[in-house]
């Protein structure tokens, strides 16, 4: 019965696979097609379903993707990459090490590696190309930066696999040496990514310069300006204020990391509406909907 099921399992998620459906969907299907072989009430599908969501903590999924959203429509990303491109200055390859610090801020808002590649790589891969960059080394730049924001806290794949162990004994050796305890705890799974991220984050901008260096991809400018720092940083203040409100709310325990997704929602509205003066309603509703569909497919 075992193998029966794992075969409809597998084979009915290849097969939609293979049919050209989307990923989503051939999940969704094989599940539901394992539901009805082995006899349940479809039903509990929608039930099962429904109940799998409906938890506090996951809140913060949706959440965190409608304020990555909103940050790119209040023009805090854009502020965040100018800011990212001022500190680089003449360093060689200066575009492909803001991409990189670039990533590393707005992974320390969205908690999205997709709407961070997105959001930074709208605005630099253009930039990139125009100063005489390969495409192809533009594009690789911003999708392996853009993974710094899985890593880089608040992140959305360990606030799903916090909430999946959620329940899970910790084992009877580590009990009977510290005591009962919980398996997995969110804020010290993002306290455990800060340090793999900067590593990474490190190890990027050492490979950006050895590639840049040997390919010619020059800095942005013959010299840093402590000047123009000040003001990048005048004018980016409000956006680089984000992750310290929402990282340090959380280490600090003023909140958890779902209220913290709340927090950062309410502040990017905030700093668009009334000091940005950039959100406009039909930048607000196209957010919504990329946050409707990021999370479904996520979900799912």
């Amino acid at each position: 019965m075992d193998a029966y099921i794992v075969e409809i399992l597998f084979g009915g998620f290849f097969l939609l696979l293979l049919l050209g459906a989307p990923i989503t969907i051939a999940l969704g299907g094989a599940a539901l097609a394992t539901f009805l072989a082995v006899g349940k009430n479809p039903i509990a599908f929608v039930q099962i379903a429904f109940t799998s969501v409906g938890s506090f903590p996951l809140m913060a999924l949706p959440a965190f993707v409608l304020a990555g959203a909103l940050m790119e429509a209040a023009g805090i990303s854009r502020r965040l990459v100018d800011i990212a491109e001022t500190l680089a200055g003449p360093i060689t390859g200066g575009l492909g090490a803001a991409t990189v610090l670039a990533c590393l801020f707005f992974g320390a808002i969205s908690g999205s590696g997709p709407a961070t590649t997105a959001a930074v790589g709208m605005l630099m891969i253009p930039a990139m190309t125009k100063r005489h960059y390969d495409r192809a080394y533009a594009s690789a730049v911003t999708a392996s930066s853009g993974g710094l924001g899985i890593i880089i806290p608040p992140s959305i794949p360990m606030v799903i696999f916090g909430i999946a162990a959620i329940g899970l004994m910790p084992p009877p050796d580590a009990v009977e040496k510290y005591g009962q305890f919980s398996t997995v705890s969110i804020p010290k799974l993002f306290v455990a990514g800060v340090i793999p991220g900067v590593i990474m984050a490190g190890s990027l901008l050492l490979m950006n310069y050895l590639i840049s260096k040997k390919n010619g991809y020059v800095g942005l400018t013959e010299k840093w300006s402590g000047r123009d720092i000040v003001v990048a940083l005048r004018k980016g203040f409000w956006s680089i204020l984000a992750p310290v409100i929402i990282l340090g709310g959380i280490y600090t325990g003023l909140f958890t990391p779902t209220e913290s997704a709340i927090v950062a929602i309410f502040y990017t509205l905030f700093v668009g509406i009334f000091l940005h003066r950039e959100l406009k309603l039909e930048a607000l509703l196209h957010s919504l909907r990329t946050t409707t569909w990021i999370t479904g497919r996520v979900l799912l």
